[in-house]
C-alpha cells in the first residue's frame, strides 16, 4: 500500500506545474467571491469550473463576523456568490469527489479555497485549525513567504506551487517548506496564485465509490504591494 502511495506521490508532484486547483477570489469593485476551476484566480475560457461546484464559502468582515454566502452560477466559467459586506478573507471547503486515475489508487479530493481581501498580512485572515490544510502569507522585509498550516500546525517538506504575478504554468515554481513550514521568499509585487497538496493513506467510501487515499489542497490568492485585479 505504501509503495502505490507513492508512486502516486511521485506522479503528482511531477505534474504540480501543469495542475489546476479550485480557487476563491473577489474582483476589484464587486461584492461577490467568484470560485474558478484552474492555475490561476481567473475564469479558464476552456474549462468549466465544475470540480469547483461543491464549494461551502465563509466571509469573515474586519469585526470578525462570519457569513456563509450562497453559490451560484455566473455569467461565465465561473460561480459567484453575493457578499453581504466587505470581507478580510473569503475561504471554503470543496468535495471534489473520488477520482481514479491510469493504475494509480482511486483517491478522494478535498480542496480548502482561500483569498485574503486587503492586507494580506491581517491576523484575522488566518483561519487555522477550521480547516485541514492553509496558506498564510508572510512578510520577509521587502518580500513575501508562505506558510503551510496542517490542523493549525506549521508543515515541513510541503510541496507549494508558486505562481507568481503575471506569470502562467510554465513560470510557476514549486518550491519545499523548511521544518518552520515555510517557503522562500519571493520580490514580485502584485497578485499571488498559491497551492500546496498534502496526501493522506486513509481507504473509504462515498457515494458507493471507494478510496485508498485522500488528497487535502489548500489554495490562496493574496495581492502584496499591489493589485493585479
Amino acid at each position: 500500500m505504501r509503495y502505490l502511495i507513492a508512486i502516486a506521490s511521485a506522479a503528482l508532484l511531477a505534474t504540480a506545474a501543469q495542475a489546476h486547483w479550485v480557487f476563491v477570489y473577489v474582483p476589484e469593485g464587486e461584492s461577490e467571491a467568484r470560485v474558478v476551476f484552474g492555475h490561476t484566480a481567473a475564469p479558464d475560457p476552456k474549462l468549466f469550473p465544475t470540480r469547483a461546484e461543491k464549494t461551502e464559502l465563509t466571509a469573515r468582515d474586519t469585526d470578525g463576523k462570519e457569513t456563509k454566502p450562497t453559490m451560484a452560477k455566473g455569467d461565465g466559467n465561473f460561480f459567484r456568490a453575493k457578499l453581504s459586506s466587505k470581507p478580510i478573507v473569503v475561504f471554503g471547503t470543496t468535495a471534489g469527489g473520488v477520482v481514479q486515475r491510469g493504475d494509480n489508487p482511486a483517491s478522494l479530493s478535498w480542496y480548502y479555497p482561500k483569498t485574503i481581501v486587503g492586507d494580506p498580512f491581517a491576523k484575522t485572515a488566518e483561519i487555522g485549525k477550521a480547516v485541514p490544510l492553509e496558506l498564510v502569507p508572510e512578510r520577509d522585509g521587502e518580500m513575501v513567504r508562505f506558510k503551510v498550516l496542517s490542523g493549525g500546525k506549521p508543515l515541513a517538506d510541503a510541496e507549494v506551487t508558486v505562481v507568481p504575478p503575471g506569470k502562467g504554468e510554465e513560470e510557476s515554481p514549486v518550491v519545499k517548506t523548511d521544518k518552520d513550514g515555510r517557503t522562500s521568499a519571493f520580490a514580485d509585487r502584485g497578485r499571488y496564485c498559491v497551492a500546496v497538496r498534502r496526501i493522506e493513506e486513509k481507504s473509504g467510501e462515498i457515494d458507493c465509490m471507494k478510496y485508498a487515499i485522500v488528497r487535502h489542497t489548500s489554495t490562496l490568492v493574496c495581492d502584496f504591494g499591489g493589485s493585479t485585479r
